[in-house]
Parts: C-alpha cells; structure tokens; sequence
C-alpha cells in the first residue's frame, strides 16, 4: 500500500500521456450533442473522484452534475431518462454489476456514455462510447491507492477539455510537484501519523474541492485502520452536528489557504473554545495556534490543493496503521473488486 501511495508522480504522468487523444474526442461529441448535463454513477473511492469532477466542473465549466443512485435502477426497475446526459461512469476495475446497469439502461435511451477504469478490457470499458484509461498498472493493495490519483488526475483533464474557462493549474507540472511532496513530507507524515495513533470516533471537516480528500480520508480511516468517523463540509456541520462537540471531541480538519479560509478559522475557534481535540492539516496560521496537533502543510493553490491532501492523507492513514501494528495489505473483511447491485 506505501509503496503504491509512493508512485503517485508516475501515475499522473501515466494519465497524461496515456489519454492525450481521448480528452478532445469527448469534448467534441459533448458539444456536438449540445449536452448541458453529466451525470456520475460511481461507489465508494470513486465516487469521491467524481465529488472532485463534480466540483471542477460546474466551477470551471459550468456545466451541471449529478450523482446516480444506482438502486433506482437496479432494485426499483425505474428507466430514468438520461438521454441528454454524458454519463460518467467510474470504477477501478470496471466490473461492478450496479454500474453497468445504469449505464445499459442509459444507452438504451441515448445517452452519451463514458468509462474511467484502470482496466480498458473491463466490461465497463467495452460498453461505453468513450474510455479514459488510468493506466495505474495493477493495483496490489486491496484498498484503492494509485487508482484515486489517477482518477482525481483524470477528473481534473476531462474537466478541462470541456471547459472554455482556462484552467488555473498546469496539469504537467503535477508529478514534480507531488514529488517534492512525498520526499518533503513523508518523515513528517509519519510522525504526525504516530502522534494521533489513538484518535476514534471522529469528524472530518473540510470544503470545497477538499470535500472528495475528506471523504477518502474517512474511507480510509475505516478501511484501513478500523476507526469511525464521519465527513462533513464545515457548512454541513453547522447546521446541526456541531450540537455533539463537547470537551474532547476529536476532530480532523482539512484547512488550506482558500476561499474558505475565514470559515476555516472561525469554525476552528469555535471548535477550541468548546474544547474539542482539533488535528488539522492546514496552513493557516490562525488554525495552527488553536489545534491540539497540526500537519503544516506547504501552501497550495486552486486546483491542485486536493492533490497534495490527497498525497498527506494516505501516507497518515498508511502510516497510522503501521503505528497501530495493522496490516494495511490486509483490512478486514475487504476484497479487491467489490461486485454490488
């Protein structure tokens, strides 16, 4: 799992070459169809890459996004109309019956359809009109590793094919830049990751484009190192959970220097003041001085921030694990291909 986490820049770099033809050819059809509207069908890791995809590109394409409940069709027999849809489909092995479904059921209605898979001979790969290939190599570890750096990178290009806005990140400069991270931070990580071995129960509070990190931290978090918890965004939070903070309550927040960093700042305040256990990972000065242990993360900008967290995260969750004498190539009760309907 390490080992996997730690090839990340090759990854990218995969994704980028591999899929150099395919990002126009979608774009144009998208556009020949005068599609207004995507939709994602995806589980678990992958469907946090399509919470990142869902935020670029209604943000830097303008184009709405909306997740599939897969039982609608699969259990309820309902044929919903998604002709003027693309609909992204998105699954490591490309194998997942619930997926294949929805995107049956849109073809037969016209829809546009396009696979995101690690595997172009999956059935997923075969049935749709497009393929984006993740071309991450065979993924050993039984929890997704390469495979969601790989998504978030493939997310991130499609996103910008189908955009007229010019994209705020040089998707090249990506691998060096993760790089530099991993040998920067990967010490540092460990450490942090040692510090905070006893934490359980816990809430995940991030916003934004972060939101796809957290909720694969939180994944992770229960995957690999058997502790609870639960993701919120900060809004989210406030309008209810906020009520169950008392003297204690662990929390880990994602804080990057953003839009949101007042948010980030007075919510952590707050959360201080109430006495909260707050671990963050963050930049923000203001945040540093009010958490119980912090990660200072390098500043980042844009686009390109989930990267980077996405990067600390896994290497805590992977190191916490080892901290905690857990096998993190061996979670509980876990397979590799996980075949739902």
């Amino acid at each position: 799992m390490l080992n996997e986490f730690l090839s990340a820049p090759d990854v990218i770099r995969s994704v980028i070459t591999e899929n150099k033809k395919v990002w126009s050819l979608i774009a144009k059809e998208f556009k020949k169809r005068s599609l207004t509207n995507i939709t994602t069908v995806a589980r678990g890791t992958s469907d946090n890459a399509a919470t990142y995809f869902k935020y670029l590109v209604e943000t830097i394409g303008e184009i709405m996004v909306s997740k599939f409940t897969p039982s609608v069709t699969t259990y309820y027999g309902a044929q919903v109309n998604l002709k003027n849809n693309m609909v992204l489909a998105i699954s490591q092995s490309g194998q997942s019956t619930d997926t294949l479904m929805v995107v049956q059921g849109a073809k037969q209605v016209g829809a546009m359809t396009v696979a995101v898979t690690n595997n172009p001979d999956s059935p997923l790969a075969q049935i749709c009109d497009f393929h984006i290939n993740l071309a991450a190599g065979i993924e050993r570890s039984l929890s997704a590793t390469k495979s969601f750096i790989a998504q978030l990178t493939a997310m991130f290009l499609l996103s910008n094919s189908l955009s007229s806005i010019t994209a705020k990140m040089n998707v090249a400069e990506l691998p060096y830049m993760v790089d530099k991270f991993i040998n920067d931070f990967k010490d540092k990580i460990k450490g942090f990751a040692d510090k905070n071995k006893s934490i359980d129960n816990f809430i995940v509070l991030t916003r934004g484009l972060n939101q796809a990190v957290a909720s694969e931290l939180s994944l992770k978090m229960m995957e690999v190192c058997g502790k609870l918890n639960r993701p919120f965004s900060t809004a989210d939070f406030m309008h209810g959970a906020i009520c169950m903070v008392k003297e204690e309550t662990e929390i880990i927040m994602l804080a990057p220097a953003s839009e949101f960093s007042e948010e980030f700042v007075d919510l952590a305040r707050r959360l201080s003041l109430l006495g909260a256990h707050l671990i963050s990972f963050t930049d923000i000065k203001e945040i540093q001085s009010v958490s119980t242990s912090y990660l200072d993360m390098p500043l980042v900008r844009g686009m390109n921030t989930p990267f980077l967290y996405t990067i600390a995260i896994e290497l805590f969750v992977v190191y916490m694990a080892e901290a905690l004498n857990l096998d993190p190539d061996k979670p509980k009760n876990k397979k590799k291909i996980t075949i739902t309907k």
